[in-house]
C-alpha cells in the first residue's frame, strides 16, 4: 500500500508542512509527544494528507498516537510557525522551516489511560506523555504558546504567528536536560507476563509528584489484565516512604508471583534510567506485599516512621517497611 501524499514538501532550500494537532487535556495535564532523538516535547498531531480535511487528519492522528477514538470539541488555534532546522536528522540542518498548524481541542474522557504508540516522521520510536499544564513554563516544549493559552483556552479561534531566528533555533536545539527522558517500553516481558504502558506522566512540582510510568500487567498467554504497577523516577528524600515501585494484582490472578515478575521487569527499566537502586515499601502487616518484594530480589532495610507533614499521612499511613534492590 502506497503511503498517502502529505500536504508538505522537503527541499534542500526549505521545508513546509500543513499540520493538524490535537489538544487533549485530562486532570490538568496536556498530552504531548516525545521521541528518542529530540530533546523537546511537541504536540500530538501530524501532516494533513492530500484531499484530507484537517478535522479528518486530527482524528486520525489522535487515534494513531493514543489508540483512543477522541472526538473534536472545537478548533482553537491557527498557528503560523517560522523557524530553522536543527540536528533532528543526524546532520546540521539550518534550512528555513514553515509550518501551518490547526489546533483542535478534543473532548476529555475522564482518565489518563492510553493504548497505542507511534513513530515520528523520521521513523524513530515515539510515545506520549501527560504534562501538567503548570509545568510547561519550566519544560522544553512546543508550541510555546501552550504556556500562556492552555490555562484559559479561548472560546473563539485565535491566530498566532511565531517567528524564531536561526540563532534562537540553534540555542533551543542545545537544551537537553529539562524534560524527563522517558523510554520505549514495548519489550518489557518475561514470557509469562507483559507490561503495557498505560501512561507516562511528567513531574508536577505544585503537587509534589515525580515523573512516573503506569503499567498494566498482562498475562502473556491471553492478554488478560492481571493488575497494575508503576515506576517513579526519583530518589529524592521524600520518596523514601512511597518508594519507586508500586504494584497491585487483581484478586483472580494472585498467588502466581505476577507482582514479583513485574518488579523484575521494572528493575530493567530502572537500570535503563540509570537509577542506582529502587525501593519497595509496604505496611508492616502486609505480609503478601513484603513477600513479593523478597521474591523480586529486594532486601529488607528497615521499618521507618513517616514524617507528620508527608502526604502519605493523609492516606492513613504512619509506618512502612522498606525493601531495597541495588541495580
Amino acid at each position: 500500500m502506497n503511503k498517502p501524499l502529505e500536504c508538505a514538501f522537503d527541499k534542500k532550500d526549505g521545508w513546509f508542512r500543513l499540520r493538524a494537532c490535537a489538544i487533549i487535556i485530562e486532570q490538568g495535564c496536556v498530552l504531548m509527544a516525545q521521541n528518542l532523538t529530540d530533546s523537546y516535547y511537541y504536540s500530538v498531531g501530524g501532516a494533513v494528507n492530500l484531499h484530507e480535511s484537517t478535522e479528518e487528519a486530527v482524528l486520525r492522528e489522535a487515534f494513531e498516537e493514543t489508540g483512543i477514538r477522541y472526538q473534536i470539541d472545537r478548533l482553537c488555534f491557527i498557528h503560523e510557525n517560522f523557524f530553522f532546522g536543527d540536528c533532528a536528522q543526524g546532520e546540521n540542518d539550518a534550512r528555513p522551516y514553515h509550518e501551518v498548524a490547526l489546533y483542535y481541542l478534543m473532548k476529555p474522557r475522564g482518565n489518563l489511560r492510553l493504548l497505542a504508540h507511534d513513530v515520528t516522521m523520521f521513523g524513530t520510536p515515539e510515545h506520549t506523555v501527560w504534562v501538567p499544564i503548570t509545568e510547561l513554563s519550566h519544560l522544553h516544549a512546543y508550541p510555546r504558546f501552550f504556556r500562556e493559552h492552555l490555562g484559559q483556552i479561548p472560546d473563539t479561534v485565535r491566530r498566532i504567528i511565531s517567528r524564531e531566528t536561526q540563532a534562537e533555533s540553534a540555542a533551543a536545539a542545545q537544551i537537553t536536560d529539562v524534560n524527563t527522558a522517558f523510554l520505549p517500553t514495548d519489550d518489557l516481558t518475561d514470557g509469562v507476563i507483559r507490561l503495557r504502558c498505560a501512561w507516562r506522566k511528567e513531574r508536577d512540582t505544585a503537587r509534589r509528584r515525580v515523573p512516573y510510568y503506569q503499567f498494566d500487567i498482562l498475562r502473556s498467554a491471553d492478554g488478560a489484565v492481571a493488575g497494575q504497577c508503576s515506576l517513579r523516577l526519583s530518589l529524592e528524600e521524600f520518596m523514601t516512604w512511597p518508594g519507586q515501585i508500586a504494584y497491585e494484582v487483581n484478586p483472580a490472578f494472585r498467588g502466581q508471583q505476577f507482582a514479583a515478575r513485574a518488579c523484575k521487569l521494572l528493575y530493567t527499566l530502572a537500570r535503563r534510567h540509570q537509577l542506582p537502586y529502587v525501593t519497595i515499601t509496604c505496611r508492616p502487616e502486609n505480609a503478601a506485599s513484603a513477600r513479593t518484594a523478597e521474591l523480586s530480589g529486594a532486601v529488607f532495610v528497615e521499618e521507618s516512621v513517616i514524617p507528620d507533614n508527608h502526604p502519605m499521612r493523609a492516606d492513613g499511613y504512619d509506618i512502612v517497611k522498606i525493601y531495597r534492590k541495588d541495580l
